[in-house]
């Protein structure tokens, strides 16, 4: 029996609907701390997810970047707090405009 159930593809559901508010968000990465750079300072870090390598065409600037970031933050936040089991889900996921 499928673990995760009805609700399974709940989370890729949610991060399409990102995709379809932000015409200009192409790709976004969800990492763990083990996943980030090495530059990074991991224990300064809290929290258990972050969010990366966001991608936008056409680009206008660090509002559009944080508004962007906010909307992925936002949809990710939500989804582990009404689930947390889908932190397993999320990790290490790298999400992609699909063109038809």
């Amino acid at each position: 029996m499928d673990k995760g159930g009805p609700r399974r593809g709940e989370a890729e559901a949610r991060l399409r609907a990102v995709f379809r508010r932000r015409p200009e968000l192409h790709r976004f990465v969800i990492q763990d701390k083990s996943g980030l750079a090495d530059h990074i300072d991991r224990a300064a870090l809290e929290g258990e997810l972050f969010i990366t390598q966001i991608t936008l065409y056409p680009r206008h600037g660090t509002k559009q970047y944080d508004e962007v970031y906010a909307d992925i933050a936002r949809a990710v936040t939500q989804l582990v707090d009404e689930r947390p089991e889908a932190l397993a889900e999320l990790r290490g996921k790298t999400f992609v405009r699909a063109l038809h």
